[in-house]
């Protein structure tokens, strides 16, 4: 059984990442392609060290976040990082993963809704994305309720060129 809490002391260390598995193989990514974007082959693996994931843990258990992890049996098989810092009318979500072993189990799905959640409790009118343009993550994100963005933030998408920005309304 997998349950989603809010990270805390008592369900989260920096060694929590130790062992989660973050591989990604991509084949197709979206890319701009006279002002549209289209799926192009980029094939690719996608994966963490030991440093990245100790980084990663450091950084979603900052103050400056709200993150929401999955566990099972007290393991984290997935996360969802928010910056608890609005930009303007946005809640950002600097970073959602589920392992490689438990996606297409439903746990993105809750891990998204939780994080609707807070943008909603928080006052935000949606969450903002910066989205890995592969293929999968796209089309788990426009599933979520996601479109591209139609104002990016500028700052964001100049830090990550390759991302598509999206926006997902919260309020109903």
């Amino acid at each position: 059984m997998i349950k989603i809490e809010l990270l805390s002391d008592t369900n989260f260390c920096i060694e929590s990442l130790d062992l989660y598995n973050r591989k990604q193989d991509v084949n197709k990514v979206y890319r701009r392609i006279d002002g549209d974007f289209s799926l192009v082959e980029c094939k690719y693996t996608e994966d963490w060290d030991l440093n990245k994931k100790r980084s990663v843990a450091k950084q979603i258990s900052s103050d400056d976040h709200i993150t929401y992890i999955a566990l099972e049996n007290d393991k984290v098989v997935g996360f969802i990082g928010l910056l608890k810092q609005l930009s303007g009318p946005y809640m950002i979500l600097d970073m959602m993963q589920v392992s490689s072993e438990c996606r297409g189990q439903g746990i993105g799905r809750r891990l998204f809704e939780a994080g609707k959640d807070e943008a909603r409790k928080n006052g935000a009118e949606a969450l903002y994305i910066s989205a890995c343009s592969s293929e999968e993550t796209i089309a788990f994100y426009r599933a979520m309720g996601s479109n591209l963005a139609s104002d990016p933030i500028k700052e964001i998408a100049e830090e990550e060129p390759f991302d598509l920005q999206m926006i997902c309304p919260v309020r109903d």
